[in-house]
């Protein structure tokens, strides 16, 4: 696994999510894996660097977020 790292070592993609455990196909990059962060606040998938964090909001508008910052993605 080699992660694709831009020049300054940072992720290439930041999502905040609402829960630990995501999953990422890096747009249909790799395969598909699912990924926990157990105690931590964030997880960097092994194949794109894409970083998950954790941002903790109340009510269902979290969720509709996420869904449309994907959707963005694969256009």
């Amino acid at each position: 696994m080699n992660p694709q790292i831009n020049s300054k070592n940072s992720p290439l993609e930041t999502l905040h999510v609402d829960s630990k455990k995501v999953s990422c196909d890096g747009a249909g990059t790799h395969p598909l894996v699912y990924l926990n962060m157990g105690n931590k606040d964030s997880v960097t998938c092994p194949y794109c660097s894409k970083f998950f964090t954790i941002e903790k909001r109340s009510g269902n508008n979290s969720v509709i977020l996420v869904l449309k910052n994907q959707m963005k993605e694969e256009k």
